[in-house]
């Protein structure tokens, strides 16, 4: 028996209700969120995990005796349709990030499901991968590459649920291709900021947070008077806002940072108006109002738009400029590895730069 409910009052999404009844009386119920939207497509998603469930009955049925000493029949693995909610469900409660989170449902509804949603996870074959890369393949080079590291992930949480045995396939993953980093120069710099103290110390406070705390969007919106040390000169990072909410700063870590005399004076000189540093009626503030304050900043400086971002790199740029290297970036802007620090640094001008060494 199937249902289907509105979720949450949605009119495009449901949950599913299944009931299956085994010829010895036993019972399996199924009660969630459809990963796919569209009453037909989440009929048709119930009906798929309706199969597995009689399937999973009709193993139990199917069972020896525990006396006899047989070895009990395994369930038949999940197709990829019934294991996403899981799947995403295991996500949540690992208490991985927002952004994280919402990517994989993206992935999963748009890309993984409508070419390996029937699939059972130990039947997929390398013919099949061949088939989702051809399916992407007039999207970016970048969108296909996160899009198998989902797939890898969720049959690598199957293996971890004991769904699986062992991966039924193995695929290659192409590397990320990485825009070269720009960061503002010394004089866009002194625009910047110029711009930023003619419309008030709230955007000051902003670019100086990006350019000399090197914090992120979210990071900047999220951060509060609580945080904030300023007798230490050091602060506290334990929030970002992802996607309009407050969530842990990515890497789900809270780091100390210090702060520079001018962030300090920038901070003190800023209104106090809520918990909130850029306080928006005791709540924070949300990324399309970050972005409208930067592009009111970057016209009034003359300078071309670059996103928000730009403040991270610049920090990152002008550590390593002052001789702090690598290392220094990636403590100072909390980079897990190196090798991510590193592309917080705008080369531009460095080949000269490092003649100019070399020659002294």
């Amino acid at each position: 028996m199937i249902k289907l409910r509105p979720w949450k009052g949605s009119k495009n999404e449901f949950e599913v209700d299944i009931i299956v009844g085994g010829v010895q009386g036993q019972t399996l119920r199924r009660r969630l969120k459809a990963p796919v939207t569209g009453r037909t497509n989440a009929e048709r998603w119930a009906r798929t995990l309706e199969q597995e469930l009689f399937a999973q009955l009709l193993a139990l049925g199917q069972a020896p005796d525990p006396k006899s000493g047989a070895e009990p029949q395994k369930l038949p693995a999940p197709t990829l349709h019934a294991f996403a909610r899981e799947f995403l469900e295991l996500c949540e409660t690992d208490r991985l990030g927002i952004n994280t989170r919402m990517n994989y449902d993206v992935h999963l509804r748009l890309y993984l499901l409508p070419a390996l949603g029937r699939r059972r996870l130990d039947e997929i074959t390398p013919q099949d991968i061949t088939k989702l890369k051809k399916s992407l393949s007039k999207k970016s080079h970048n969108t296909s590459c996160e899009v198998l590291k989902t797939l890898r992930r969720v049959l690598n949480r199957a293996i971890a649920e004991k769904k699986i045995e062992c991966a039924p396939v193995e695929f290659d993953i192409p590397r990320r291709v990485h825009r070269l980093p720009i960061a503002y120069d010394d004089q866009e710099q002194e625009a910047l900021l110029a711009a930023a103290q003619a419309l008030g110390p709230m955007y000051v406070a902003i670019v100086l947070l990006g350019i000399d705390g090197g914090l992120r969007r979210g990071e900047i919106l999220g951060l509060q008077w609580a945080d904030i040390a300023l007798k230490r000169a050091e602060m506290v990072i334990r929030h970002n806002v992802v996607r309009g909410k407050l969530d842990a700063p990515k890497g789900r870590t809270e780091d100390n940072i210090g702060i520079t005399k001018r962030l300090a004076q920038a901070l003190e000189t800023h209104p106090r108006t809520g918990p909130f540093v850029f306080d928006n009626k005791g709540s924070h503030f949300k990324e399309h109002n970050m972005n409208a304050w930067m592009r009111a900043l970057v016209k009034l400086a003359g300078l071309p738009w670059r996103g928000t971002h730009v403040l991270r790199k610049t920090c990152g740029t002008r550590i390593a400029d002052g001789g702090g290297g690598v290392a220094a970036v990636a403590t100072h802007l909390r980079h897990k590895d190196l090798g991510t620090a590193s592309r917080y640094i705008d080369r531009r001008g460095a080949t000269s730069r490092a003649l100019k060494a070399l020659e002294s």
